[in-house]
């Protein structure tokens, strides 16, 4: 009886040994997945920030020559502040890739990394919800001033800009929220295999 006994017990060390191993492997592999994902939505925010900022530097170089090489008129004023935009647009943007840069050589833990990423995704969220605002704040002004007995070109200016630069951010926006989401359906399962516990990560895998 002691022979089918050891044996018996060599067994089930291999089998628990196997399973061990195989909690081990998928462990490292969610670990690492949730860092290819983070890599993921640094990249597409650092892409974001770059197109943001072309935008901004063009608006700038057209806002400056439209509105110091205009005379009088809705186009002068449309020009100039766009070229306001432009100004705006690219500290936002610069601001964004030092952030991202700042993100990229930062350690983070999965948790960390999640939060992040759903923070993102709200912030384009609501930012294409403001940019609507935006936009029927920038059409409500220039036709305003269709109307208006004094400065009107000022009104159909600034509305107008208004009204181009919400329409170019609630793309942007929109945009940037469908790359996050692409793999909102894989954050969603690796988190709900790993538990944050008070001491520490702990991983939970069920196997199907």
């Amino acid at each position: 009886m002691t022979l089918p006994v050891r044996i018996s017990s060599i067994l089930i060390l291999l089998f628990l040994s196997t399973v061990s191993v195989s909690c081990m492997a998928q462990e490292i592999s969610f670990k690492d997945s949730i860092a290819l994902y983070n890599k993921q939505r640094i990249k597409i925010n650092r892409t974001g920030a770059e197109i943001k900022l072309g935008w901004g530097i063009a608006n700038i170089a057209a806002g400056s020559a439209g509105y110091f090489g205009a005379q009088e008129g809705t186009g002068k004023y449309f020009s100039g502040m766009n070229g306001i935009f432009g100004i705006l647009n690219t500290g936002l943007a610069t601001t964004g890739l030092l952030m991202e840069r700042q993100q990229m050589a930062k350690r983070m833990s999965n948790q960390q990394a999640y939060d992040w990423y759903r923070t993102d995704k709200k912030i384009y969220l609501i930012s294409a919800g403001v940019d609507v605002v935006f936009i029927g704040a920038g059409l409500g002004l220039a036709s305003y001033g269709q109307s208006a007995k004094s400065s009107a070109d000022v009104y159909k200016g600034l509305g107008a800009s208004m009204a181009l630069q919400g329409v170019f951010l609630l793309l942007f926006n929109n945009v940037m929220l469908l790359e996050h989401g692409r793999n909102g359906y894989k954050w969603s399962r690796i988190m709900d295999e790993l538990r944050v516990t008070n001491n520490g990560i702990g991983f939970v895998h069920t196997f199907k």
